[in-house]
């Protein structure tokens, strides 16, 4: 082989000419065929650098390993017909990211760095894979063997997904995950002291030291995070050992007035100025780290002057809809590009936080992929350098390894035809079940797209029905896939027994919609089965926050018992109100449909509503003197819902008596309140209006669940 001269010019002009030569000098006589065709791969390195003798090697083995035949690759020439010659090349200053270039029965691989030569070796592995090299865990390849070349798209592709917490898996798929790549991460500045906070370190507000937010001038707070960076991460001398660090304020929109950080520009509504002066001294210090900051509340503007190259920003696309089809001249996307351009002045690493799931219900299906490359090729417009997709976290999630696989492709190339991918997917995890699912979830997509409507980062059940999920199908759906299932074996089956278990939650989930055709039978079994969670380490959550399936399932069996003990004489009956209800919350029959709902979530069965005074008129005809009256609220602070103040019984324009309510202390983050008084004083032969009054000095929220009569 040949060594190249240091200088880059004829170091590229060489290796070209070798590109040409080298097929020649020892080309196989088989004629050009499909690569997965040759019975031989002969790998080779393109040069004879430790590096791509390294990586020729790394080939040879991970081609071997993967197949029965353990002299599928060689490195010496075969001399046989069936043969394919793969090169290796490793060259900092190739024109693109990656390349695989074929001329007949050569194939020569070459990248930019090393990691992404590991990618391009999987990528080829993947594209090869057939009955003699096994690849089913490794994500369909979106090179071509007959030739591309191309750049990642964007330079850092984080996927914060259960599917992507293998350290292992994430160099192969070119993803990373904030687990394991950022040294400091959201809201936890406090980590970095190990020791009690000292004084200076809080934000200073009308002379007073406010411990809950930083003060970033702070002396101490710099030496803290200075020594928190040396003692875990070091100087990061190089690639390998650098890190990346995020330094921002505390959820809260307190800024610090101190001297310090007035003197550094700080406004009643911006610390920019301070936390930009601390990233600055944090980049001097640390040249071969990375220090970002949040485009969030105190920190939403970006500085006066240009921030240094190790320095960068994180910008939430909350507010860009989930949605097809997105409209540039839309508010929300005005003001998102917006906030891009202005950020771009200051810096050149502009990362985007976005959103891959519901994060109220991480196990029903959520068809965000078609909507995910449409949404990464605008942020690729907008310059954007990096991209976070905040998936569940550590939890499972129903197809979150197909969505994470497709993702993670889409985040090198959003270009990539996401549907064909994401089949190529179904049928690489799935392989005897693939049918079934590629079926279901490609009628999920298609439908979330043609309707037009917004998937909810926050939603309930009602939401899924409303966009893409039509409950009879999926329980055809769910019952297809378990038959399927019981003929399937091996890793396959490790998969649908997750799946399977997930999506009883689903089933559980469409039990509950108000008016729906509640089946205790499948309650039963929904339950039953879902117990099985327990088997799976990854799931013991399917929300975000407060989501235990434990609790679900708990809750649940009290519900069951609630919804088939009902006997109110108000069950069926049309309530009316005076006065206009909160969007969304118009149909007043779920007061008295019998169905009960869960405390720990106020998406589904509750009635919603924000006037100072909900007004309900109960029809003549079932109320009378003696019988009881029943109301449910729920309580959840954290929620902004409260318990009303009280409750008022009117008739023909009377007050006829009050009825006060007390929250007490509360243990649990939601509980529901039940209300029960007697009915006196009514004349049968006249409607009944009851006037449910809020508290005064807050925000009026309340959520009703029943109002019953026994």
């Amino acid at each position: 082989m040949y060594i190249y001269s240091s200088m880059y010019i004829f170091k590229k002009q060489t290796f070209k000419v070798l590109l040409y030569l080298l097929p020649l000098l020892f080309q196989c006589t088989a004629c050009s065929q499909s690569a997965d065709a040759y019975g031989v791969y002969w790998v080779v390195s393109g040069t004879d650098s430790p590096n791509d003798v390294r990586w020729g090697n790394y080939l040879r083995n991970h081609l071997n390993r993967r197949s029965e035949n353990k002299n599928i690759a060689v490195s010496d020439n075969p001399l046989t017909d069936d043969c394919l010659q793969v090169m290796v090349h490793v060259d900092s200053l190739h024109d693109y990211d990656y390349s695989l270039f074929r001329d007949g029965d050569t194939i020569r691989l070459i990248a930019r760095n090393d990691a992404k030569m590991l990618w391009l070796i999987y990528q080829f592995i993947s594209a090869l894979g057939d009955e003699r090299v096994n690849v089913s865990d490794l994500p369909p390849a979106i090179i071509n063997l007959n030739g591309c070349e191309g750049d990642f798209a964007f330079e850092y592709r984080g996927i914060y997904s259960s599917a992507n917490s293998n350290p292992e898996l994430m160099p192969i798929t070119a993803s990373h995950n904030i687990d394991y790549d950022w040294g400091l991460w959201g809201h936890n500045l406090r980590r970095v002291f190990y020791d009690d906070i000292p004084e200076d370190a809080w934000a200073q507000v009308d002379g007073k030291r406010i411990p809950g937010q930083f003060c970033f001038s702070s002396n101490n707070l710099y030496k803290a995070i200075e020594s928190y960076v040396v003692d875990n991460f070091g100087e990061g001398e190089n690639e390998k050992g650098a890190a990346r660090f995020v330094i921002m304020p505390e959820d809260d929109e307190t800024i610090c007035s101190c001297d310090l950080c007035m003197k550094a520009g700080n406004t009643s509504k911006s610390a920019t100025p301070a936390v930009s002066n601390l990233l600055r001294r944090l980049a001097a210090r640390f040249p071969n780290h990375q220090f970002f900051t949040s485009a969030y509340l105190s920190t939403y503007t970006p500085p006066t002057g240009s921030l240094p190259s190790n320095v960068g920003v994180i910008i939430s696309a909350m507010e860009v809809p989930m949605q097809a089809n997105l409209s540039m001249k839309s508010a929300k996307i005005k003001n998102f590009s917006r906030m891009v351009e202005q950020w771009k002045k200051v810096t050149n690493k502009v990362y985007v936080w976005d959103y891959m799931r519901n994060f109220d219900d991480y196990l029903t299906p959520y068809p965000c992929l078609s909507m995910i490359g449409e949404r990464l090729r605008y942020f690729r417009s907008l310059g954007v350098s990096g991209i976070i997709y905040n998936g569940s976290g550590t939890d499972y999630a129903s197809f979150d390894d197909i969505q994470t696989a497709a993702v993670a492709a889409m985040l090198i190339n959003p270009d990539l035809h996401v549907k064909s991918y994401t089949a190529s997917c179904i049928h690489r995890y799935y392989p005897v079940s693939g049918d079934i699912l590629e079926r279901a979830y490609r009628d999920w997509e298609t439908k979330a797209c043609d309707r037009k409507k917004i998937l909810p980062f926050y939603g309930g059940i009602e939401d899924a029905v409303n966009i893409w999920l039509n409950p009879e199908d999926f329980e055809a759906f769910c019952d297809t896939l378990d038959k399927k299932s019981k003929d399937i074996t091996d890793e396959e089956r490790v998969r649908l027994n997750k799946l399977l278990t997930a999506l009883q939650f689903t089933r559980l989930e469409l039990q509950r919609m108000p008016h729906g055709n509640y089946n205790p039978s499948i309650v039963e079994t929904c339950l039953e089965s879902l117990k099985g969670h327990t088997a799976f380490d990854c799931m013991h959550n399917y929300r975000e926050a407060n989501g235990s399936l434990s609790r679900y399932i708990d809750e649940w069996k009290t519900l069951k018992s609630e919804n088939e003990d009902s006997h109110s004489l108000l069950k069926g009956v049309g309530l009316k109100s005076k006065y206009k209800m909160d969007a969304g919350y118009t149909d007043l029959s779920i007061l008295t449909d019998g169905l009960y709902a869960l405390p720990s979530d106020y998406h589904t069965g509750w009635l919603i509503a924000s006037a100072e005074m909900v007004n309900i008129e109960v029809p003549p005809g079932k109320i009378r003197n003696g019988l009881q009256m029943g109301l449910s609220f729920l309580y959840a602070p954290s929620w902004r819902i409260y318990l009303p103040e009280s409750i008022e019984v009117w008739q023909s324009g009377k007050c006829l008596y009050k009825v006060p309510l007390k929250a007490g202390a509360a243990k649990e983050p939601f509980t529901k309140h039940r209300i029960q008084f007697g009915l006196k004083d009514i004349d049968a032969s006249q409607a009944l209006e009851l006037h449910v009054l809020q508290g005064k000095g807050r925000r009026p929220t309340i959520a009703c669940e029943e109002i019953e009569l026994y």
